[in-house]
């Protein structure tokens, strides 16, 4: 009866695993042991993800019809924090992937060798909008464009505390995981993302109810 039990409940949590990871942003590397694809996937998703950010929140920023002060300050900071990490992402492209990122957010290209990936634009057209208007679809549209960072942060976290879980190994007491620098530097951009959004999200839910 117990081992009965015990089986179930093991095919439960399998179950849910694996439907966690079927929905992961990362699905198509779960399983993936070679941690440069890893790594390389984050990267291609993040950087245009936070490159449209930036472009719509300089649209913003340079807004000067915009009555709302603070919707002006929240965009410029944006461009700031954004725009360094960015930078920080495609250090880590060049230093241990080896190659300069090159990409595009429109870019839909499908190739065989997986060197570039397709990116499909979250944030609606602003083109013609102006003034408060554009302040307010702004808004809105950035609670659901942080809300999808931080889902990928959060997808990307678990995989990776699975690759370090496989790599670790106890020695007299203590866990030693065997990492590298890329890993290491995006697992922590990772968690800044989450927390730096998650509470620019609680500040944007509260302007234009």
């Amino acid at each position: 009866m117990i081992i009965t039990i015990t089986l179930f409940v093991l095919v439960v949590l399998a179950v849910l695993l694996y439907r966690n990871m079927s929905d992961s942003t990362f699905k198509d590397v779960a399983n993936e042991t070679n941690t440069a694809v890893i790594v390389k996937s984050f990267l291609d998703k993040m950087i245009p993800h936070h490159q449209e950010a930036v472009d719509s929140s300089l649209k913003v920023m340079n807004d000067l019809d915009i009555t709302e002060a603070k919707v002006r300050i929240f965009a410029a900071n944006v461009v700031d924090t954004q725009s360094f990490e960015i930078s920080k992402m495609e250090n880590i492209y060049t230093e241990y992937l080896g190659q300069s990122y090159a990409q595009t957010i429109t870019m839909d290209v499908d190739t065989k060798d997986g060197s570039t990936t397709e990116y499909h634009a979250m944030m609606n057209d602003m083109s013609a909008l102006v003034g408060d208007e554009l302040a307010k679809v702004y808004a809105k549209d950035m609670i659901k464009h942080h809300e999808g960072a931080v889902r990928m942060a959060e997808d990307y976290i678990e995989v990776i505390d699975k690759v370090n879980k496989s790599n670790s190994t106890k020695s007299e007491g203590l866990v030693i995981t065997n990492t590298h620098p890329s890993i290491d530097a995006t697992y922590e951009l990772a968690k800044q993302i989450i927390d730096t959004q998650t509470k620019e999200i609680e500040l944007l839910k509260t302007w234009y109810k």
